[in-house]
């Protein structure tokens, strides 16, 4: 029987699941991190440093339920700030709204091939926040998160190959919205 493939973050995580005073390398490590996908959802700098706090308490409490199937840490806590960030809204009957800056918007419009004038940019922002949520999350987490597709599957609770099936579909539907504005 082969042993499991760990993380990188494997020894950060043993060291705060056998002490919890060492869970601030984890914290340290990725609040940054988290901090902006959060912002990114939210738009809102207090809001996000309240979601990302959560986030971070639930991942420190439940760190024992954690098991390391070799992807990085981040995914579960990107899982969990996904979490909060939806809870929010739910709970306040929100719509949400999905900030990108400009530069990741213009890099992503090249992957799919089109010009990046700013009446594009601006196009793309519309056609984003016209899709339904989960499939605009998945082209945030890949083109603007940079997260790999077993990220996102873990992210999702879904396999590597599912989340990639999953992002071009999303993309695909992009793209229709797009050439059709």
């Amino acid at each position: 029987m082969s042993t499991p493939k760990r993380s990188k973050d494997f020894p950060l995580v043993l060291a705060a699941q056998q002490d919890r005073k060492k869970f601030s390398g984890l914290y340290n490590k990725y609040y940054k991190e988290i901090f902006l996908y959060v912002l990114k959802k939210t738009a809102n700098e207090s809001l996000s440093a309240e979601l990302t706090s959560n986030t971070f308490m639930k991942a420190m409490v439940n760190l024992t339920k954690y098991r390391d199937m070799g992807f990085p840490f981040s995914s579960w806590l990107y899982r969990i700030a996904s979490n909060e960030v939806n809870k929010y809204y739910r709970d306040n009957n929100k719509v949400q709204e999905v900030q990108i800056n400009e530069r990741d918007a213009v890099t992503f419009l090249g992957e799919l091939e089109i010009d990046d004038n700013t009446d594009q940019v601006n196009q793309l922002m519309k056609c984003l926040s016209e899709m339904k949520e989960d499939q605009s999350d998945l082209i945030e987490m890949r083109y603007f998160e940079k997260l790999s597709f077993n990220e996102i599957g873990e992210v999702l609770g879904i396999t590597g190959n599912n989340a990639k099936i999953k992002v071009y579909r999303a993309i695909d539907k992009l793209k229709k919205l797009f050439h059709n504005k």
